[in-house]
């Protein structure tokens, strides 16, 4: 009788006590793991439940479903491996008949008479053992009811003393000192968590410890995988990638590396940390899941060739016939084959702008592909532009790289400029307002486009009428330049795209030199796939969200607004990863801020979903850039690409 004691209480039924025995025991392997049990008594109980979390926001998680039956004054926790979600559970083993539906309504709703069952997570979190109750941001759960759930829990597990209540959405941040159980906040979590999985994939290489001394001096491939001491802003063409640095979802790292498929991870320490030491230089397998990672030693002879080019060939369209500026009366009528895809992309966005509640970035226009091929004509830049290629074509090995594409860069910045060009563009500015500093940023035919999106590889300059030093022509010179940094260079060869079909246009509108936040948005909930859910990162005024410094922290929410799904009905949820470490802890933008801009993303994101006809709703991200103008806290929405991942 003692075990029938530790695993059931006098209110469970006979029949119900039979199936817990007859599925569970801890004495030998070769018996079948338990579907769920009544308290966790050890360590042991826990491993045998735990399982993945079903977000992957954090790293280094094992997690357990728990279901409080509220009539029965019964706790269950679940098997991960058997019950993904509590509504299998209850459905299969309480008897609940209502429907998914239903149980969505009553069970995650306000009202506390609705519900039949109080639902949780319990994550442990590894590296900083804790042990930590999670409720679902989606859960309008009172605070009286929070209690209920964790003095249940408290009082069936072994960790009670080491149990916290995690404040994971705006509602509960606000609620926290109504709370008399112990409480942590994200930011807590997040600042003592090791591992952040950033690309997840599997590559083969030589683990090579790299300073960003070592980047500049030595040559790395697609043999290698880097432990990197500090984030690199030029990330070379390597097999996978080991950072110290924690990084946003899109930062240019982030991208880069999901646009290649290569497994990228960090973990703090990376470059002291003795497991990774101990692979210094050898070759090895390196997997990157959402939870964890791992790397081993294997035979190169085996693995040399696995890292093998699979990558699409991606075909660059260009026109050259538009010969004149392109205002927003022609801006949605001109194809992205002459403006570049950037400014297409805008001219969406002004379009969608006259329908729905946001702004763009005003005094805009474009300045087409047909001048960048004038400029190349007039400065010869373009014949030393065949002679690299040819060059490359017949002898790779012999061709200093760095030192041409140095070359013409500077021949493109030095040469003069088509002076009906510059009173054109100056004609154009007044025209259009009285702004005078305006951002002149890079539309090319090779970024922000589906398969490619070349963030951070060319270069936005400002330029001030008037000025003698931010000048409009250097502006627009310097922009041109970039089209040929190493970095870029590189990866369109990465992606087999034919050099000489490239060519650069520029969108121009006005700058923001007051703005008191800026942020990226993806359309999609990259921590849960084809589930509902918009991630934004945001920061105070104009400091980076995609390159941040050392140590900086953004505001990262998941934002649930609508009702798609009977979880979702009728509330506007705001969960929070972490908050900016710029901003005294608090959020930079408020509830009503982020859902008003949610609800514009959905507009944005509904018009691409329907005219790519992309089969998956949820599933269908693009990458958003937007600004909130300081003093009237206006919205507006500079850029839109894919987000490819």
């Amino acid at each position: 009788m003692v075990f029938i004691t530790k695993y059931c209480r006098s209110t469970i039924a006979l029949c119900t006590v039979l199936a817990v025995l007859f599925s569970f025991s801890n004495c030998t392997s070769a018996q079948p793991k338990p579907k769920y049990l009544f308290e966790i008594s050890n360590k042991n109980d826990f491993e045998i439940l735990s399982g993945s979390p079903i977000s992957n926001k954090y790293g280094g998680v094992d997690a357990i479903k728990v279901v409080y039956d509220i009539k029965a004054d019964q706790i269950y926790y679940l098997n991960s491996k058997n019950y993904k979600y509590h509504h299998g559970f209850c459905s299969v083993k309480l008897g609940y008949n209502k429907g998914l539906a239903n149980f969505n309504e009553h069970n995650y709703a306000a009202d506390s008479d609705q519900r039949v069952y109080l639902l949780g997570n319990i994550n442990y979190y590894r590296e900083q053992e804790k042990y930590i109750m999670d409720l679902s941001p989606a859960d309008l759960i009172q605070v009286k009811d929070i209690e209920v759930l964790f003095e249940k829990i408290g009082a069936s597990v072994f960790f009670e003393k080491k149990l916290t209540l995690l404040l994971n959405t705006s509602r509960l941040i606000k609620l926290s000192k109504d709370f008399k159980v112990p409480t942590i906040t994200p930011e807590e979590i997040y600042k003592g968590l090791n591992y952040q999985a950033i690309g997840l994939s599997t590559s083969y290489g030589t683990l090579r410890f790299v300073s960003l001394k070592d980047l500049k001096k030595n040559q790395y491939s697609e043999k290698d995988i880097l432990v990197l001491e500090q984030t690199p802003n030029i990330v070379p063409l390597v097999a996978g990638i080991i950072t110290s640095e924690f990084q946003t979802p899109l930062s240019h790292l982030s991208i880069l590396g999901r646009n290649r498929g290569i497994p990228i991870m960090a973990v703090k320490g990376a470059f002291k940390n003795k497991s990774l030491l101990s692979y210094k230089d050898k070759f090895v397998r390196f997997d990157v899941s959402k939870n964890s990672y791992s790397i081993r030693e294997v035979r190169e002879a085996k693995y040399i060739n696995t890292n093998s080019n699979k990558r699409p060939k991606i075909n660059l369209k260009r026109d050259l016939s538009i010969d004149t500026l392109v205002g927003f009366e022609k801006l949605g009528k001109v194809s992205a084959k002459s403006i570049g895809n950037k400014a297409r992309n805008f001219a969406v966005l002004h379009h969608l702008s006259d329908k729905a509640d946001f702004k763009v970035p005003e005094s805009s226009f474009a300045i087409p592909f047909y001048f960048y091929e004038r400029h190349l004509e007039s400065s010869k830049a373009g014949i030393l532009i065949e002679q690299l290629l040819a060059d490359l074509s017949a002898n790779p090995d012999s061709v200093n790289l760095k030192k041409r594409l140095k070359k013409i860069r500077k021949t493109i910045s030095k040469s003069p400029i088509d002076t009906k060009l510059i009173a054109d563009v100056n004609a154009k500015i007044n025209q259009l307002g009285d702004y005078k500093k305006f951002r002149f940023r890079s539309s090319t035919n090779a970024e922000d486009m589906e398969g490619f999106g070349g963030a951070g590889l060319y270069t936005s300059k400002t330029g001030i009428v008037g000025d003698t030093t931010k000048t409009i022509e250097k502006a627009i010179k310097k922009v041109w330049a970039s089209l040929w940094n190493i970095q870029a260079f590189n990866e369109r060869s990465y992606f087999k795209m034919n050099q000489e079909k490239v060519a650069m246009g520029i969108l121009v509108h006005r700058s923001f030199p007051n703005e008191i936040a800026n942020g990226v948005a993806i359309t999609k909930n990259i921590y849960r796939e084809s589930k509902l859910g918009f991630v934004i990162n945001v920061q105070v005024g104009n400091e980076s969200v995609v390159d941040p410094k050392p140590g900086v922290v953004c505001d990262q929410v998941i934002c649930y607004e609508g009702g798609r799904n009977k979880i979702y009905t009728e509330k506007d949820i705001v969960e929070v990863i972490t908050k900016s470490s710029l901003n005294n802890n608090k959020l930079i933008m408020s509830d009503d801020e982020i859902i008003h801009l949610v609800k514009q993303l959905e507009v944005i994101k509904k018009y691409y979903y329907n005219r790519d006809s992309f089969a998956d709703y949820a599933g269908y991200g693009l990458d958003v850039e937007f600004k909130l103008e300081e003093d009237s806290r206006n919205l507006y929405i500079k850029q839109v690409r894919y987000y490819n991942d």
